[in-house]
């Protein structure tokens, strides 16, 4: 594909006359094409708990059973674009292993999702059409390729407000996301929330918190941090929340988390 400013006015240009238009998203890719080398490309939507609405990917149909249907069908709470989505004082351009915690790439949710989609490095950013609705436009790289380098991420970053302003205009048009029955309804945190659910009781709001914290890939240590209390502590709720849950692992309480969701 041709590269450069020239192309990227030529396809920005046919990305504006797109805008509230099915074909918009494309153009989208197309103007970014001309400016930075990716693979994946993908544009998903957040309204609190809700599953996410995928508008747009690039990708064929077995790939996506893995990189979108599987994901939207629980362990999208686990990511942390949906913790910057469902954030509203989040946006710009955010690059996953800067967003995740120290071990994310450890955790059950890489290792039985995220390591499964072929994707070695991922970049985003955050629109947000509505007060209450966030839009991850985000793009990758797969295992075996180079991650996205400081020049990169400095092209990113440069024409990142013009796509954000345009993203926020054709979703705020073209979604219809006013109707969706939890617009402007106060969101709960859907971790907690089905972490409560799936325990019936047995566990403390504070043990609760720390689970929610080891399902999105938190170290003993991190969650020490987060949470203002001694590493001794966090060692002690965990050995109690896995002895409530007749478990072992953090596979098992993945297992768990992801079957309540399901349910």
């Amino acid at each position: 594909m041709e590269k450069g400013f020239a192309a990227w006015n030529k396809t920005l240009a046919g990305a504006i006359t797109s805008l509230g238009e099915p074909d918009f998203p494309a153009r989208i890719e197309a103007a970014l094409r001309a400016m930075l080398d990716f693979d994946v490309f993908m544009i998903f939507g957040y309204l609190g708990a809700s599953p996410p609405i995928a508008h747009y990917y690039n990708i064929d149909p077995d790939r996506a059973a893995t990189v979108i249907d599987a994901y939207a069908a629980g362990p999208y709470l686990l990511d942390p674009f949906y913790a910057a989505a469902t954030d509203p004082t989040v946006t710009g351009v955010r690059r996953l292993r800067d967003m995740a915690p120290d071990q994310f790439y450890s955790s059950e949710y890489f290792r039985q999702h995220y390591g499964l989609t072929g994707i070695r490095d991922e970049v985003g950013f955050i629109a947000r059409p509505g007060p209450d609705y966030g839009v991850v436009v985000s793009f990758t790289r797969p295992d075996g390729s180079s991650a996205f380098g400081r020049r990169d991420l400095e092209t990113v970053n440069a024409v990142e407000p013009v796509i954000r302003l345009l993203i926020e205009q054709h979703f705020a048009i073209g979604t219809g996301i006013e109707r969706h029955p939890d617009h402007g309804r106060p969101q709960p945190d859907a971790i907690n929330a089905t972490l409560g659910k799936m325990t019936n009781g047995l566990l403390t709001p504070r043990e609760i918190e720390i689970t929610s914290l080891i399902l999105r890939g938190h170290s003993n240590m991190s969650i020490a941090e987060t949470l203002g209390i001694a590493e001794g502590t966090v060692k002690i709720h965990r050995k109690n929340i896995y002895h409530k849950l007749e478990i072992s692992s953090q596979a098992q309480l993945f297992a768990r988390f992801i079957s309540r969701l399901s349910a």
